[in-house]
C-alpha cells in the first residue's frame, strides 16, 4: 500500500507567529496531538507538538514565567525544524520503519517540496487491524 492511499490530507497548520497558547487552543479544536508550522510565504518550516508545549511549560521557574510562555512565546521559538518527510508515493512499510527508526508518531508528506498530507502511527496501525494492510 502506497502513503497516497493512507494518508490524511486535511492538514490544519500554524503560523510561525503564532503564540503558544494558540497552539493549545488549536490542538484542542483540531483534535490532534502536532501542527506544521508555515512562515509567512506558506512554506512549512517546523512542526510543533503537544510534547514541545510540556517540555517548555516545564522550564518554567514560576507562574509568571508560566503565562509569558502561553501569551508572548512563538511557536517559532519552541517548534521542532521541519522534520523527516515522504513522498506520498512511498510504500506504508517504510513510513513505517521510518517512524520506528527516527522515534517519530508521524511523518509529513511532500511532493515536489509541498506539504501535501501526513500519515501517523495511528493510520498504519487502523490499517492493519481493519486488514487493509
Amino acid at each position: 500500500m502506497k502513503i497516497v492511499e493512507l494518508m490524511r490530507t486535511d492538514l490544519k497548520t500554524l503560523s510561525a507567529d503564532a503564540t503558544v497558547a494558540d497552539a493549545v487552543a488549536a490542538f484542542a479544536e483540531e483534535r490532534v496531538s502536532a501542527m506544521p508550522v508555515l512562515d509567512r510565504y506558506g512554506r512549512a518550516v517546523g512542526v510543533v507538538t503537544t510534547r514541545d508545549i510540556l517540555r517548555a511549560e516545564h522550564a518554567c521557574e514560576n507562574a509568571g514565567a508560566r503565562d509569558r510562555l502561553f501569551e508572548r512565546k512563538r511557536v517559532l521559538e519552541i517548534m521542532q525544524a521541519w522534520p523527516e518527510t515522504i513522498g506520498p508515493d512511498a510504500d506504508v512499510h517504510d513510513a513505517a520503519r521510518d517512524m520506528l527508526y527516527l522515534d517519530v508518531q508521524r511523518l509529513f508528506v511532500e511532493f515536489e517540496g509541498a506539504l501535501i498530507g501526513v500519515i501517523s502511527q495511528t493510520d498504519i496501525v487502523s490499517a492493519v487491524a481493519t486488514a487493509r494492510i
